[in-house]
């Protein structure tokens, strides 16, 4: 079985491939954190709140954050949190979603994180080694092209 793991491994570290058994197809993704992502969480900052920190999205978030579907993705880096559903609901997610510790410190330029995320099944593979600071986010556009071509480096841990 590891083998096959293996196999399925490289596969989707290069430029992705069709799994033989259930043809999903399958790689990993690398993700820069974006102007659109940085603008997220700055607003997720200064939201209002319920008294455990939570923000409801769907009902107060601004257009063009819910259109964007950028702030999930902040998860990645650690900088948001998402809370659970409970055992009785009928819905996938609550849409309560939270900043950080570590979203708070990044939104205040305190502290700088990974460029890029490396991710496979919504789960974070690796990061690469060149850091930013929220001031850098505002410096390039989300680039499609460069999510679709860019690929999983072997030596990034």
């Amino acid at each position: 079985m590891s083998t096959l793991r293996e196999e399925w491994r490289r596969s989707i570290e290069g430029d992705g491939a069709h799994c033989p058994t259930c043809d999903r197809w399958g790689r990993i993704y690398g993700r820069s954190i974006n102007r659109t992502m940085a603008n997220s969480l700055i607003w997720l900052s200064l939201a209002p709140t319920d008294n455990e920190d939570w923000v409801d999205i769907p009902s107060i978030a601004p257009r063009w954050l819910v259109r964007s579907n950028q702030l999930p993705t902040l998860k990645w880096w650690g900088l948001v949190e998402r809370r659970p559903n409970g055992k009785d609901s009928k819905n996938k997610h609550s849409g309560m979603w939270r900043i950080t510790q570590l979203g708070v410190d990044f939104v205040h330029g305190q502290v700088s994180i990974p460029k890029k995320v490396f991710t496979y099944n919504d789960i974070v593979q690796s990061v690469s080694p060149e850091n930013v600071f929220i001031k850098d986010c505002f410096k390039d556009y989300f680039d499609y092209r460069d999510l679709m071509n860019s690929y999983y480096p072997n030596s990034v841990t």
